[in-house]
């Protein structure tokens, strides 16, 4: 890349980007296409004021001569502001062309957002972005700032998308291309004119602080591709969103019917809707411009610290890589310095011993340079040394005969020793010792009983039989044992049981049968146990008589209609018709939709039938201006209405 050839930094610029100043970057396109002059200009100057007052430096960026040129002098602000459309309105495919021809380029979202990248700026405040324009499902009408979004690492801080686009659509690619979309303090994606559109957004952020962090972390991370920041307009600015709807719609059919395509749409469609609502809109625009202006300084001078802090931490783990280094460089040259003094000391004292080696008096164990210089003399010459010293125990160099042999026996061969006897084997002290395993002494097996085995009749017992108490004999006399069996047997309860049951049937049927009843009363005569007119007392008979239960009234608009003859409810279309009406006005009540009607048909104007005469402006070959309400026409014959003043 030589973008020195075709980049051209201010010299403010630069220096804050080299000191690590903050900076914002600015589009030129506002000034050219997005305002008449002499508000172009000065909503450019007032925009850098802000920016310098929140302590960032703006870089208003624009092409000319062929120069992609950061940062605008008065003098170049006031040129593009009064050349105005006629200056080529420039994107990421009209760059090349300018740098090589040296023409002038006022850049866009897109083009702005690649020089700005090229010149190492992070942060750009705009109005809005483009988007999907609206019917893009046929024209495939999408606007480059899109794709720019998804590829440069740059943060847009905007009013969101402008309200004659598709938001829609619009979010809908934003995240197919990667692109994060924060709303700054709401959770809705603002509509330029309007605070709101009907569309949320990915994330909220309430501070500046965190925006930067954000992108300071998507940066970190390697991450490419820009952040979206949606800055509602300020409320006491905002629009209607149902005047600017129906705006927008009047636009877009007037530029369906002439044809107007590509680059010419979005200022025609700003320009009309500019015209329609009576300059509401440029007021709005600069307002929006301001805010976003404002916020955008203020992430970047966070985004400044934090990168600050990065560096330091940087310049300190350099700073501790550098000593480091100096410390291991030190070190090695004095390890290398002794090593040398070593080596050399070696080889002395090995040549020093190689010369003593054929002395057989030298004793190797002696360091000979510690011995006194005469003492080492005499060893090197021992024929030098004294006679005491060479005999020091005045012996004769040959002994005697008789103390050779003093006994005078015969020379005999020494007894050879008894060989040394064979060395034990190592055995270590220190190993533990374990004891042998002793060898379990494994039961006797016990034959296992055998299922098949014949067992007598006396011993054998049913597994499967279920298990009884076993009875206790009663220890009584037999007249006691007779008494029990005569209870036992005699069936007194089962009979009047089943006679109560069938009282109460018999006695509803007839009359005459309570007389066959008798052999029932007989059986407590005898009287065995008072129990039984206990159990004739519990099954007594009571008649269930019913609760009377009073009818709630309905109300009137719940009242079903009366059946017909057949037993089939007769349809009533009023009765349903009521019902619905009447549950149709509690819902909406409910869901304050009334009040917001009120509301909504409160804040829209007026409108009554405009008789102004009409002009040629000279702004479009096919308008017309009204003198009186201002608003543009293709023809003077058409009807128009205007906006009621007092």
């Amino acid at each position: 890349m030589n973008l020195a050839k075709y980049l051209d930094i201010a010299p403010e610029v630069k220096s804050a980007l080299e000191n690590g100043k903050p900076v914002v970057a600015l589009e030129s396109t506002i000034i050219s296409h997005g305002m008449p002059y002499p508000q172009n200009v000065n909503t450019a100057r007032n925009v850098e004021k802000i920016i310098r007052s929140e302590g960032a430096v703006p870089a208003t960026i624009a092409i000319i001569g062929g120069k992609f040129k950061v940062g605008l002098s008065d003098e170049e602000i006031e040129y593009f502001g009064k050349k105005g459309q006629k200056i080529t309105k420039a994107s990421r495919r009209d760059l090349p062309i300018l740098a090589a021809a040296g023409m002038d380029g006022a850049t866009t979202v897109a083009s702005t957002m690649i020089i700005a990248a090229m010149a190492g700026v992070k942060i750009f405040a705009t109005g809005g972005i483009g988007g999907v324009h609206r019917g893009a499902e046929t024209t495939m009408d999408i606007s480059a700032d899109l794709e720019e979004l998804g590829r440069t690492d740059v943060m847009v801080v905007c009013a969101g998308a402008k309200s004659i686009l598709d938001i829609g659509l619009t979010l809908e690619y934003l995240e197919t291309k990667g692109v994060p979309v924060i709303g700054f303090g709401t959770d809705e994606l603002p509509a330029f004119y309007c605070r709101e559109s009907g569309f949320g957004v990915d994330y909220r952020i309430n501070t500046p602080n965190e925006l930067a962090a954000a992108f300071k972390a998507k940066l970190d991370l390697g991450i490419h591709g820009g952040m979206l920041v949606g800055n509602p307009i300020p409320k006491e600015y905002a629009m209607s969103k149902g005047m600017a709807d129906r705006a927008i719609e009047i636009a877009v059919k007037k530029a369906e019917e002439n044809n107007i395509k590509g680059k010419e749409l979005t200022p025609f469609l700003l320009t009309l809707v500019k015209e329609m609502t009576g300059g509401m809109s440029l007021d709005a625009n600069i307002e929006l411009v301001y805010n976003n202006a404002r916020v955008a300084a203020k992430t970047a001078v966070q985004l400044a610290v934090l990168c600050a802090e990065d560096e330091q931490e940087e310049s300190l783990d350099e700073l501790r890589a550098e000593i480091a280094d100096d410390t291991a460089e030190s070190i090695k040259t004095e390890l290398a310095a002794f090593r040398g003094e070593m080596e050399t000391l070696i080889a002395q004292r090995v040549a020093a011993m190689q010369q003593m080696a054929p002395n057989p008096y030298m004793n190797p164990y002696m360091n000979p340079y510690a011995m006194p210089q005469q003492q080492m003399q005499y060893q090197q010459n021992p024929q030098q040394m004294p006679q005491y010293q060479q005999n020091p125990y005045g012996m004769p160099q040959q002994m005697p005969q008789f103390q050779q042999n003093p006994y005078g026996m015969p020379q005999q061969p020494m007894a050879q020793p008894a060989p040394a006897p064979a060395p034990a084997p190592y055995v270590n002290p220190y190993k533990p010792v374990r004891p042998e395993p002793v060898p379990e002494v494994q039961p006797e097996p016990v034959p296992a009983p055998n299922p098949y085995k014949s067992v007598p009749d006396e011993e054998w017992v049913n597994p499967f039989a279920p298990k009884r108490a076993k009875a206790e004999e009663p220890v009584v006399e037999e007249p006691a044992e007779e008494v029990i069996e005569e209870a036992i047997e005699e069936p007194v309860y089962e009979e009047p049981a089943e006679e109560i049951f069938e009282e109460p049937e018999e006695e509803i049927v007839t009359e005459e049968e309570p007389a066959e009843e008798e052999p029932a009363e007989e059986v407590p005569a005898e009287e065995p146990a008072p129990a039984e007119e206990e159990e004739e007392e519990e099954y007594t008979v009571t008649e269930y008589v019913p609760p009377v239960r009073e009818e709630k009234r309905k109300p009137d608009n719940q009242v079903k209609p009366e059946t017909d003859s057949e037993g089939m409810t007769a349809y009533d279309p009023e009765f349903y018709r009521k019902r619905a009406e009447e549950r149709k006005q509690r819902l909406a009540e409910a869901a304050g939709e009334q009040k917001h009607k009120e509301e909504a048909k409160a804040a829209e104007p007026e409108y009554i039938d405009c008789k102004g005469p009409l002009e040629f402006t000279g702004e479009h070959p096919w308008a017309w201006k009204c003198t009186r309400c201002g608003q543009l026409f293709q023809k003077h014959e058409i009807p128009h209405k205007c906006v009621k003043t007092d």
